[in-house]
């Protein structure tokens, strides 16, 4: 759940809060290793599609143009983790059950339309993980309800 203050002076106080669940069904996890080289630190947001190196088998952010084996879906990070330079940490992902599609979040100009090798990123999710399934959900995340 995420807070923001949008009114505070000495007679009033407005907080809109968000109740928005990434991970809402039967959802299955894997803790996997993650390194940072980009040179300083990185933060890992929760519903951040990762993807893996297929020559460390270390993940990384997903970035549909990349060429090695990042490109494809693997899960969904599951916390927000800052990781410094040159550190390695393992991290939980979802690799199985429903996810609010709403709540991904991509690197770059990345979106689920994007076309990896032939499939749009929408697709690749459903066929390249465990059994990650993408759901629209609209409850409890509007600020009005």
């Amino acid at each position: 759940m995420s807070a923001t203050v949008t009114v505070n002076t000495d007679n009033q106080l407005n907080i809109n809060r968000d109740t928005a669940k990434v991970f809402l069904d039967a959802n299955r996890y894997e803790n996997e290793v993650y390194e940072n080289t980009t040179g300083g630190d990185v933060t890992i947001t929760k519903g951040q599609l990762m993807g893996r190196i297929s020559a460390s088998g270390k993940l990384l952010p997903l970035k549909s143009a990349a060429a090695d084996g990042s490109q494809y879906p693997v899960g969904i990070a599951t916390k927000t983790e800052t990781v410094a330079d040159t550190v390695e940490i393992n991290m939980s992902i979802c690799v199985a059950g429903d996810v609010a599609e709403e709540q991904l979040v991509f690197d770059g100009a990345d979106t689920l339309s994007t076309v990896v090798d032939g499939k749009q990123l929408r697709d690749r999710i459903a066929s390249d993980t465990v059994g990650i399934k993408l759901v629209e959900t609209t409850d409890l995340t509007n600020f009005d309800n």
